[in-house]
């Protein structure tokens, strides 16, 4: 019999051999990991390309607020997109608690904000905001008014690549909408080339002040264009703007510029004077279907006055005429405000 000694001692060599067996299987399966994964790709410069392209579709499907893919597209009825700058989401706040709320499951509402000029703390806000209502479209722009047009361009671009809509509605944050009534009167209109809202097509061209058009060159008015306050576009009409953006001459107003790249198109303009979407509102009207330019209060005031009363206004009242068009006219002469019977 062997000794003790040699006993321990054959024990001692058994398990350092099997320490050394077992960190060659270790090596062994990291190195095949290393040729298999890492080594042979990253010779090929087109790896770290594709890579780099699936990191950054990865991170502007997060950024959108829907977690779509290129490929797989959202189906709704409406699709409400309203132009939001980072640091507003008190305002956000309380369309999400009014009418934005009545919007239904048939209806998408996304708020787009441009984020080429935040800082590091707003973008975390952001961040937060979005994992919380998933609502944010957020695009690699500096966000300003000089860079609304550009802003809504980019977002009828991010629409018809992300969402199968029949029609959007652009909204403004001091906007406020009778969810129920809209989409009622939205299922009854033409389902193509349809262009809804408030229209003006004897506006002069602005040279100085605020919101100058310097780059304007057509004719000495703005082509008939619907306020941006609030319009109603089809689906082929954003399609048809989303596809031709690179030949598309930006104006400083984006409800301008809408009107401009729709001008040549034979597509059914409807004037409707149910939209108070003028840069001052016209009153309170309870046939309103989009009313603009209301604060916070009055915005949940309308929500409360719909929920227990059923109408929008505690009161109707007008602070200024509003007009039928006249389409068969010149544009100059189209937007009379001769008549008080009109809302």
């Amino acid at each position: 019999m062997r000794s003790s000694s040699a006993q321990r001692l054959e024990r001692k060599l058994n398990k350092h051999a099997m320490t050394i067996l077992i960190g060659g299987i270790f090596l062994s399966f990291s190195a095949l990991m290393y040729l298999s994964f890492c080594h042979m790709p990253c010779e090929d410069p087109t790896y770290a390309v594709a890579h780099n392209r699936l990191k950054e579709a990865q991170n502007e499907a997060y950024w959108s607020g829907n977690m779509l893919s290129p490929r797989r597209k959202i189906s709704v009825f409406l699709a409400v997109i309203i132009p939001s700058a980072p640091g507003n989401a008190r305002q956000r706040d309380v369309v999400r608690e009014t009418w934005g709320n009545d919007l239904g499951k048939d209806s998408i509402l996304r708020f787009i904000i441009g984020t080429g000029n935040i800082s590091l703390d707003v973008e975390k806000e952001l961040q937060r905001e979005n994992l919380l209502h998933k609502d944010l479209v957020l695009l690699k722009l500096n966000d300003s008014f000089v860079a609304l047009t550009k802003k809504m361009l980019e977002t009828f671009k991010w629409l018809d690549s992300n969402v199968d809509f029949k029609f959007v509605l652009k909204a403004d944050e001091d906007t406020f909408v009778q969810v129920d009534k809209f989409k009622a009167e939205l299922q009854l209109k033409p389902k193509e080339q349809l262009y809804w809202g408030f229209f003006d097509g004897r506006a002069t061209v602005k040279k100085m002040g605020k919101w100058p058009e310097t780059d304007w060159k057509l004719c000495d008015r703005y082509l008939p264009y619907a306020l941006g306050g609030g319009y109603v576009l089809s689906s082929d009409l954003v399609h048809y703007i989303a596809s031709n953006s690179k030949m598309l001459k930006l104006f400083n107003n984006e409800d301008v510029s809408v009107g401009a790249w729709l001008g040549p198109l034979d597509i059914q303009r409807q004037h409707d004077p149910r939209f108070d979407t003028e840069y001052v509102s016209r009153g309170c009207q309870n046939v309103y279907l989009v009313t603009h330019k209301h604060t916070n209060i009055e915005m949940r005031e309308f929500k409360e006055n719909i929920k227990k009363k059923g109408k929008l206004c505690t009161k109707e009242f007008q602070l200024r005429l509003s007009y039928i068009y006249n389409w068969n006219g010149a544009p100059s002469r189209c937007c009379q405000r001769i008549d008080d019977s009109i809302p």
